[in-house]
């Protein structure tokens, strides 16, 4: 029982109706009698005669209010007052006080204490039962705004916990428990091209079909945000809150109708069942979430059950996240360096440069072990902004007809200090801007498309290349050539991992390499690792080639040493494949 209304003699709490209870609290047999029958028209009464009894109460049932005697042996009433207010969990219940001493003293004491309101004895039971009946009232109200979501109705976090809690007590004799946490897949593009206003809709339209879902035995909340909560009690077998994840995952996904406009999102779900997986509502609500955070990784639209693995996987994780944090800060980073290779000339005319984390610890971690972490913690600007600023400085160095490119995030494309972190990163070393060139993925130029090519113009105006990297991998590769004069296009390496004995990929990369020369663009084949692929991609018209063939990438020093020297550039497969 918790905070309950007075309109009638029942309160709604989620849709079940009950009874408010009143603790009633006086040493006198008989008045407590009377005052309890009065009391008993409008709720549930518990009676104590002293202020320790009423504590005993107090710990083993949620009240909606307390009335108390004033004037009470040992422990008084005044005495149980301070003990209400200073306990968090009951500092919320109102109490109105019971005396027959008008002092003033008294009644500020009482009030200073944390009395809600006072009745003098002998009571007025019309005044009475109009007081009682307008504090229960006021106590839902509260009580309902302190436990349940503004926009949706549905209960919060904190009554989620509450009813987490009684079907946990259920399920230690023998009912099983599952908990569902489940946030919305694409709701910020809904937020973000619609408007707040569609977003708040959308989420009442969620919460209205997740209501038809469940039986009223269930629980649903609203944690926050687009993420939701099922408490799924009690249930025969683990089997039945699959077969409710599934259900969400099919009823959120369904197109809404908003204002006239069709929005679709998608819904992943992670499951926690008890006793098996918790025992207590924290560890269950977090154990749902780790399920929730590996159904996000695996592709959305989808749900996992809790396993114990999952835990050590976030806690690796979470030491990995604080690790990098502290790399960033101690300079822990490092760039290597990959040759291009101008297939005309067989001489490099310029370097890749990609990062390498140099662990305390662990030694040399590639970056697709830490890039999608910095980019889902928000490091990723950081982290780009070096590494522009390192590799504009190491180029400086080297010879004038050398170039230098950098791989771009969409995380960086989206940031509006962009260009000036370029301008920045040149001004600083130094380097021409026609020697700087960045590498542009299909992902990064999909997000805010305008403005990533707003951003693109300013830095080809600058001198500044830019290439399309990965290209073909994307979604609208065409599309961007057409809208934006890229300097080179970039095939992939799983392309050209096969041109040489598959015809699906030689098609692919003669395709490509046909379009860069249609367009006056150079083409640059990735991951040329043998002479096979070497001449397929030569008389397919590829200009440039990147790949093991020539070399890996190697750090700044060993790139001085073995091709910057002033002895003859090794050709593809010569000595340098081995370094």
């Amino acid at each position: 029982m918790r905070a309950a209304g007075a309109a009638g003699t029942h309160a709604v709490l989620g849709g079940a109706m009950r009874r408010p209870s009143v603790l009633v609290v006086d040493e006198d047999a008989f008045a407590r009698a009377v005052v309890s029958r009065r009391v008993a028209e409008f709720s549930d009464v518990v009676e104590a005669e002293d202020g320790i009894e009423a504590l005993a109460h107090l710990q083993t049932a949620v009240f909606d209010l307390i009335v108390v005697d004033l004037e009470m042996p040992n422990f008084n009433g005044l005495d149980l007052i301070k003990c209400v207010r200073g306990h968090p969990n009951l500092r919320h219940i109102p109490i109105i006080v019971l005396t027959a001493n008008e002092t003033r003293s008294a009644l500020e004491s009482a009030l200073t204490a944390g009395a809600t309101s006072f009745l003098l004895k002998p009571l007025n039971w019309s005044l009475f039962g109009e007081h009682i009946g307008h504090l229960l009232e006021l106590a839902y109200r509260a009580g309902h705004l302190a436990l349940h979501d503004m926009l949706t109705g549905l209960p919060n976090r904190m009554l989620l916990k509450e009813r987490l809690e009684q079907a946990l007590a259920r399920a230690r004799h023998g009912e099983t428990v599952a908990t569902h946490i489940l946030d919305l897949d694409r709701f910020k593009d809904v937020n973000d091209t619609l408007g707040h206003p569609v977003g708040d809709k959308l989420l009442r339209k969620v919460a209205e079909r997740l209501r038809r879902l469940v039986r009223e035995t269930d629980t649903i909340a609203r944690l926050g945000g687009d993420e939701f909560a099922v408490v799924q009690a009690p249930l025969a077998a683990a089997g039945d809150a699959v077969a409710l994840g599934v259900r969400i995952i099919d009823a959120v996904s369904q197109p809404y109708d908003i204002d006239g406009q069709q929005v679709v999102v998608g819904a992943s779900v992670g499951i926690a069942l008890s006793p098996g997986d918790a025992a207590s509502p924290e560890r269950l609500m977090r154990n749902a979430d780790l399920a929730l955070y590996q159904a996000k990784g695996a592709g959305r639209g989808t749900y996992r059950l809790f396993e114990p693995q999952m835990d050590a996987q976030m806690q690796a994780r979470r030491t990995m996240e604080s690790d990098l944090r502290r790399a960033l800060a101690e300079g822990q980073f490092e760039l290597h360096y990959q040759p291009v290779v101008n297939l005309q000339t067989n001489e490099i005319n310029g370097f890749e440069a990609l990062i390498r984390w140099c662990h305390p610890e662990k030694g040399i971690i590639p970056p697709s072990s830490f890039i999608p972490l910095a980019e889902e913690i928000g490091l990723i600007v950081s982290i780009g902004a070096w590494v522009l600023r390192e590799a504009c400085a190491t180029a400086a160095r080297w010879p004038e007809n050398i170039t230098i490119a950098v791989n771009i995030s969409a995380a960086q494309m989206r940031n509006p200090d962009f260009v000036q972190t370029v301008t920045n990163a040149l001004s600083a070393s130094g380097l021409s801007p026609r020697r700087l060139e960045l590498e542009i993925t299909e992902t990064a130029l999909l997000t805010d498309n305008e403005l990533a090519l707003a951003m693109l113009h300013q830095l080809q105006k600058i001198g500044v290349r830019v290439a399309n990297d990965d290209f073909g991998t994307g979604y609208s590769s065409l599309s961007h050539l057409q809208s934006f004069p890229f300097d080179r296009i970039k095939i992939d390496r799983t392309f050209v991992k096969g041109v040489a004995h598959c015809s699906g990929s030689l098609n692919i990369v003669r395709a490509v390499a046909t379009l860069a020369n249609g367009l006056g663009i150079r083409a640059t084949a990735e991951g040329v690792e043998n002479k096979a692929q070497l001449d397929t991609v030569r008389s397919e018209g590829c200009t440039e080639m990147q790949g093991f063939l020539m070399s890996g990438a190697l750090p700044a020093a060993e790139v001085e040493r073995l091709f910057l020297s002033e002895r003859p550039e090794p050709a593809p497969g010569g000595s340098a494949a081995a370094a």
